[in-house]
């Protein structure tokens, strides 16, 4: 599958026309979504066999939920539905565990909910295991799952939830939701800065829950939902799709990061999936390349601005406020259209000392009438000469189709779900503020090929597909390619001196495999290098310049154990197949590519 994905991605950037682009996208996402089935199905079988492991990496976890869900917008948006992150205060901003296989209990959960979701929402909260009022170790039970909790509306026949929908289980109501905030972000305009843990443990234990409004799951099908390959009757797999296994690993995972996974699911009403994981506190002067890009440029930007939310909901206006203040933005949130007008000021006078750069309106909270009352107050300030004080505004919307509805009353129209990084991207472009761009990803392939072009590449892999793969991605940034089909062929032609730069090696090959040839090769050079040292200490050879080629694995397995076997036998790192930019990028510009001609 690898080397049908690599020969896909190769056609899609060939000239073709609209009809073939589709094809070869569409036989790529299915390929995608095929290596996602058979890894999963790896994976459970390593877990039975006890021989899944995870990795010990810094994330940033708010970043990565963020992606996330970023997965999934365009399906949610096609159906009108809120989706949204929640990220509570006290959760460290850097910890470290396995970011990779935390995504993927996320990506699972939250690829379900979307996919049995038609109405209402999907909510993503995140907070720690002692501050939350969620419990990861509950078990689905009959009399908690499907009865009537009796939760009352409000008095405009909504629930206090994401989008209004009633949710399964009623702990997660509002008044729950609301102890994950803090004072001040409940009652003062003031932005609060980053709390200290009053909990010095290396550990912390994160509670994630998703929250659907979806169909729920049939109280005669609960018992086996975490079983493999089991989905609740025949009409779900007809309806929905999907293979039944993605929940299982779930459990799996969650298990092995010494958490647990439950639910509570009402048929016709939706499902909470809460699943807990353990994970240490990342230390102060640790960093990731995402906390840098956002943490770091995006606050710094708009630290200090003011912001109005007109938002009747509140669950999501505590959502969107929180958006708002990883970027250093002060909300002000008022629950109707009158008072947002209000905060323009009477008689074209600003109320405020500090004036709003900003007034957020959700689609929800507009009527024709307000329109005119804001014409109205907006045609007063540009009386007073006031209009280069006026706040832009900006509509938030669910769906795509109402981006064209609100002609230009609004300076901008922004589609969730939210994430820090498009509302700095709207912003940026809205108020004129000027971010520092990040340097290494100005402009990733020019990067790429100043690094590779005309350095001699050699690649090794018994697979002649993935060697055509590999060869097209590296001469694409200008590298002169090489390639062989085994480990001994490598090693005749890196016997010092020869004319290479870099190596990409697989580790599975037969008769010598990608560990045993490095190994061999380092050998080589290590015998290279004490004749050069004995030539240079007896003034026979030029300045001394040691022997060492980066080899870089190429693998499908990218766990800690193959990892770690590959810096043992002399590798330099490793790029997973099949090749792609961001990765190839990653790996290359961690090295910087020796010219081994000075070593010559």
């Amino acid at each position: 599958m690898n080397g049908v994905l690599g020969m896909l991605d190769m056609l899609l950037g060939t000239d073709l026309t609209m009809t073939q682009k589709d094809f070869a996208q569409t036989a790529q996402d299915c390929g995608k979504a095929l290596i996602i089935l058979i890894n999963d199905v790896l994976d459970r079988a390593k877990f039975e066999a006890g021989r899944l492991e995870l990795e010990e990496v810094p994330f940033d976890l708010r970043t990565l939920t963020d992606d996330v869900i970023s997965l999934f917008a365009s399906k949610l948006r096609a159906k009108c539905i809120e989706l949204a992150v929640f990220v509570s205060d006290d959760v460290p901003k850097l910890v470290t565990g396995d970011p990779w296989r935390f995504r993927q209990i996320l990506t699972n959960l939250v690829g379900n909910a979307v996919k049995f979701t038609e109405r209402g929402h999907v909510f993503v909260r995140v907070s720690l295991a002692e501050n939350s009022t969620m419990e990861a170790n509950r078990v689905p039970n009959g009399n908690l799952n499907g009865k009537d909790c009796k939760v009352e509306p409000t008095a405009n026949g909504a629930f206090n939830t994401l989008s209004g929908f009633q949710a399964a289980d009623e702990r997660n109501s509002w008044e729950c939701f609301k102890l994950l905030l803090s004072d001040k972000e409940l009652l003062s305009d003031e932005l609060e800065g980053e709390k200290s843990s009053q909990n010095d443990s290396d550990h912390v234990t994160l509670m994630i829950s998703i929250e659907d409004t979806g169909v729920g799951i049939p109280l005669h099908a609960q018992d086996r939902v975490f079983t493999p390959f089991m989905q609740a009757d025949s009409s779900t797999s007809r309806n929905y799709g999907g293979t039944g296994i993605g929940l299982s690993i779930s459990k799996c995972l969650a298990e092995l990061m010494g958490g647990q996974i439950s639910f509570i699911s009402r048929p016709s009403i939706g499902s909470t999936f809460t699943f807990s994981a353990v994970v240490k506190r990342a230390s102060k002067d640790t960093s990731c390349d995402s906390e840098r890009s956002l943490s770091e440029a995006l606050p710094t930007a708009f630290r200090g601005m003011k912001a109005i939310l007109v938002d009747g909901k509140p669950v999501r206006s505590a959502v969107t406020r929180y958006h708002l203040n990883r970027l250093g933005i002060i909300v002000q949130v008022v629950n109707n259209m009158s008072m947002g007008i209000q905060a323009f000021g009477k008689n074209g006078a600003t109320e405020s000392r500090e004036k709003p750069s900003m007034l957020f309106i959700e689609n929800d909270m507009w009527r024709p009438e307000t329109d005119i009352q804001l014409s109205n107050r907006l045609h007063t300030l540009r009386m007073n000469g006031q209009a280069h004080e006026l706040p832009k505004l900006i509509l938030l919307v669910t769906s795509e189709a109402d981006k064209d509805k609100y002609g230009s009353t609004f300076n901008t129209v922004m589609c969730k779900p939210l994430r820090a990084s498009t509302i700095a991207s709207c912003l940026q472009q809205l108020l004129k503020v000027d971010i520092p761009a990040r340097k290494e990803n100005q402009n990733r392939p020019s990067f790429l090929r100043s690094l590779l072009v005309g350095k001699n590449i050699l690649v090794v892999d018994d697979n002649k597909v993935n060697l055509r793969v590999a060869q097209a991605a590296l001469k694409k940034y200008g590298a002169k390619v090489h390639c062989v089909e085994s480990g001994k062929d490598a090693i005749s032609l890196l016997q010092p001196p020869h004319c290479f730069h870099a190596c990409f090696m697989d580790v599975q090959m037969p008769e010598m495999d990608g560990f045993e040839a490095t190994r061999q090769i380092r050998e080589m050079e290590k015998k290279a290098n004490e004749i050069k040292r004995e030539q240079s200490s007896s003034g026979e050879g030029s300045t001394f310049v040691e022997w060492h080629l980066p080899v870089l694995a190429m693998t499908a397995d990218v766990i800690q154990a193959t990892y770690e076997e590959c810096m043992k036998s002399g590798m330099d790192g490793y790029v997973s197949k099949p090749f792609d930019e961001q990765q190839l990028y990653q790996a290359v510009s961690r090295l910087v590519v020796g010219t081994a001609d000075s070593a010559s």
